[in-house]
């Protein structure tokens, strides 16, 4: 299945190997790569040359080492937490900001609040009211980071309606660093109060079959969002949330 290696840049030839076999279906999740002696033998390298390229691709989540009985090195499908950890450090360096995060939730969230008005079951709608009650209720409970979980899950309720993976995933990342944002501006009460208000009155537009109020709600909700976190402290930047949390 695999090439003797070159003798240069070593690692990365046999990381580009097996995730090239990977990506064409020569390996599967599940699958289990060959002994770690074939592997030796077949890319012509050393056993601590090999442990440190199937480290480094466990590292970016397309396998799993196992220990002991049945254990050895697996395929496995790439997790979520996986890919925005590699998004987060591609864009710390890029001085991603509010307003960036902004631009893509308008682009994105008012379709699929309007997404939602027309598909949503009545069940995904009494599961959304949910959400939003549950967020208030851990609110009013001085309880951040339970609120905050429903308060992104009411969001991902509705990106769920545009059947879209890579809308879903660009929104966790970006639900998943305004958190950040939130928590170090220190957001207050008031100010997440209006945040579940805006919630329910895009709740209400999905329970009335609205598309066109769903999608303006969303909208208005996300400007003032925007808003809010820029009057607290300007266009904070991704690298600067960090930075300051770290002091």
């Amino acid at each position: 299945m695999f090439a003797e290696i070159q003798q240069n840049k070593i690692t990365q030839q046999i990381i580009h190997q097996i995730h090239t076999a990977i990506i064409r279906g020569k390996l599967a999740p599940g699958d289990r790569l060959p002994f770690e002696s074939d592997l030796i033998k077949q890319f012509g390298i050393s056993k601590q040359t090999l442990r440190e390229s199937l480290r480094a691709l466990e590292h970016m989540g397309l396998i799993e080492i196992r220990k002991g009985m049945g254990g050895g090195s697996f395929v496995v499908e790439v997790d979520s937490e996986v890919t925005k950890r590699s998004l987060l450090n591609y864009f710390y360096f890029k001085n991603l900001s509010i307003t960036h995060l902004s631009e893509v939730r308008k682009l994105i969230e008012p379709y699929a609040a309007s997404m939602a008005a027309q598909k949503m079951s009545d069940q995904d709608i009494r599961e959304l009211k949910e959400l939003n009650d549950n967020a208030l209720r851990f609110l009013e409970a001085n309880d951040y980071d339970q609120t905050m979980k429903n308060e992104i899950g009411f969001h991902m309720k509705l990106l769920e309606q545009t059947d879209n993976p890579l809308l879903t995933l660009l929104m966790e990342f970006v639900e998943s660093i305004l958190i950040d944002y939130k928590k170090e501006l220190e957001m207050g009460l008031d100010f997440l109060r209006e945040v579940l208000a805006a919630h329910e009155r895009i709740y209400l537009a999905i329970e009335a079959r609205d598309e066109k109020r769903a999608s303006k709600e969303m909208l208005d909700h996300i400007l003032e969002l925007e808003e809010g976190l820029y009057n607290k402290q300007k266009d904070l930047s991704l690298k600067e949330v960090y930075s300051q949390a770290a002091i």
